[in-house]
């Protein structure tokens, strides 16, 4: 048997239909009857805080599996500093390929990217029990929906503490 090659590429605008059908897929009653992630994806791509960059697809042997999308946003501070930050999401894995390990691989590699482009920290809302695996950890404690809570991922050196605190 033969060694499946995954490719990990930008999205161009002819993935796009195939993108958001495999988000839908994706997400299709997963955390709510139905799903609305497809359609945040497609209204990201015309964000102007949309990162076409770090807009990527998966791919195994030329199969569309999976997707990551990211925005640029930014932490308004108490004392009125704005700390530049990196949100992504959906991210979307086809039904027959989740838990297999290709969520984290294209999570790990779009963080990589985002890291090389000055990305100081992400925050997402997410499952910890997922997020936790590539180096999440909670922002606060209070339960958003579920087991959904704010999540940020430090690329700098914190001394052990919260990169927001």
């Amino acid at each position: 048997m033969s060694e499946k090659k995954i490719t990990i590429r930008l999205e161009t605008k002819d993935d796009y239909r195939a993108v958001e059908n495999l988000t839908r897929e994706s997400f299709w009653n997963v955390y709510r009857p139905g799903c609305m992630e497809h359609y945040v994806l497609h209204c990201y791509r015309d964000d102007p805080a949309f990162a076409p960059e770090l807009d990527f697809v998966m791919e195994l042997d030329g199969e569309l599996i999976g997707q990551v999308i990211y925005v640029r946003s930014e932490i308004d501070c108490d004392d009125g500093r704005k700390v530049p930050i990196m949100t992504f999401g959906p991210i979307g894995i086809a039904p027959a390929y989740k838990r297999q390990g290709y969520g984290k691989q294209l999570l790990d590699y779009s963080m990589e990217k985002a890291k090389e482009m000055g990305a100081g920290a992400l925050a997402i809302t997410g499952n910890i029990d997922f997020y936790g695996k590539s180096g999440f950890v909670p922002v606060h404690f209070t339960e958003l929906s579920g087991r959904h809570s704010v999540l940020e991922r430090p690329f700098s050196e914190t001394n052990g503490r919260p990169f927001f605190s």
